[in-house]
């Protein structure tokens, strides 16, 4: 339970950073949430290292790669009827698109360095999966069983996005879309770690979620 407490208070203030309107666009909103999540992370594969699970946890395997993107492809659907259902073309809530992404950054800069984009994507999955399913998920475990304890350790991970829709807010009012686009993501990651018993699966995942929604498609945005 300290794990999990620990980890919501490090990622709230990781969000409540990053999302700062004066962060908006910069390459210190990504850091910001990455060093956020960096102390959990190490604290996991060091406990990973000493019981000799590093190689069973992080090695790809077949059938990683289809895991990791079906889940990937699962989140893109939901976000897309999220937002048809949250923030419709012509509703005052469209702006919260609009919001999102210009924190996110200029889709034309993203897309023209995207080797470096790739490369923090994927660490920044990478910490957040080593954190959240490779440490707080199998600390919940010890106490609650597998059934309970990824469902709330997803919910925990969305809720801890919280600060987003204060920052992201606007005239229509809390901008809810990160918050409950993490909770999917989070609910959907951690189904994948405590099925698989392995982080690559939810890291591949994250990591395409993320590409798919903030670089390439922009399923969320009101089109480029």
């Amino acid at each position: 339970m300290a794990y999990l407490v620990i980890a919501l208070v490090l990622t709230l203030a990781g969000t409540a950073v990053s999302f700062h309107p004066s962060l908006a666009g910069t390459p210190w909103m990504w850091l910001a949430f990455g060093l956020s999540q960096a102390p959990l992370a190490m604290v996991s594969l060091a406990r990973l290292q000493r019981e000799g699970e590093v190689r069973e946890q992080l090695q790809p395997r077949w059938g990683d790669i289809s895991m990791g993107m079906g889940a990937a492809l699962l989140l893109l659907a939901g976000s897309l009827g999220m937002r048809t259902l949250l923030a419709p073309a012509g509703s005052p809530r469209e702006a919260w698109l609009f919001r999102a992404y210009l924190q996110a950054g200029d889709p034309k800069v993203l897309q023209a360095h995207w080797p470096v984009i790739a490369a923090a994507i994927i660490g920044l999955a990478f910490l957040a999966e080593c954190g959240w399913r490779g440490l707080v998920l199998p600390s919940l475990e010890e106490r609650l069983g597998s059934r309970r304890a990824w469902p709330v350790v997803g919910l925990a991970y969305g809720l801890s996005f919280s600060p987003g829709a204060w920052w992201l807010r606007d005239t229509a009012g809390l901008n809810v879309l990160v918050p409950m686009a993490a909770i999917a993501g989070g609910l959907v990651w951690s189904f994948l770690a405590a099925r698989t018993r392995r982080l690559v699966p939810s890291m591949m995942s994250h990591a395409a979620f993320l590409w798919f929604v903030v670089v390439q498609f922009r399923v969320l945005s009101v089109g480029e």
